[in-house]
């Protein structure tokens, strides 16, 4: 399943349900830590109000770049209506911590949860696109989805069911991202 598992960017239109985030959620949880402390908390968008909403957060500032300013308005608005008809997002905030070991743990074992949940996700045919895109990440959005202080945006995954999966791309060798330790680093 993990070398099947891809990152889906075309959703079909059926509906991802609330209960179904949760449940996957639960599961994914439970796999980390059974006893574990969760250190994160979840947003879900799930309908055409909230989509819109999201998207409109989502924009609000990139549309405000100055590269994006000199793109077709046209384009902006295709772009929105696409995240707009996404079944389902799901924004992941975690907390932070002053000690910044502990900050780290945080975050890691947030996005192992999301992994898990993602690999869960596709075994029922949910595909998802976990984005941490540059442009959203600011101020203005982060008021409007309700961070809080004390937290830190870990992405949105964008989620729906979907026809075909993509085709899957070749992939870098470990032994490719790896070396020894030796006593002469350099």
């Amino acid at each position: 399943m993990i070398r099947e598992r891809r990152s889906i960017r075309r959703f079909n239109k059926a509906p991802v349900s609330r209960e179904t985030v949760e449940e996957l959620l639960e599961q994914a949880t439970r796999l980390r830590d059974p006893d574990g402390d969760m250190r994160w908390r979840c947003i879900y968008a799930g309908s055409p109000e909230a989509n819109q909403h999201l998207v409109d957060s989502m924009l609000a500032k990139v549309k405000e770049n100055k590269w994006v300013r000199l793109m077709p308005a046209k384009w902006m608005d295709v772009a929105a209506r696409k995240f707009a008809e996404i079944p389902a997002h799901l924004i992941v905030l975690a907390q932070t911590d002053p000690d910044r070991s502990m900050n780290d743990r945080i975050y890691a074992d947030t996005c192992r949860v999301l992994q898990a949940f993602q690999l869960l996700a596709w075994e029922q045919g949910l595909g998802m696109l976990w984005d941490t895109e540059k442009l959203i990440r600011n101020k203005a959005f982060y008021s409007s989805i309700g961070m809080r202080e004390g937290e830190r945006f870990v992405g949105i995954l964008h989620m729906g069911h979907f026809d075909k999966p993509p085709r899957g791309r070749g992939r870098t060798p470990a032994d490719k991202k790896w070396s020894v330790y030796t006593e002469s680093v350099h």
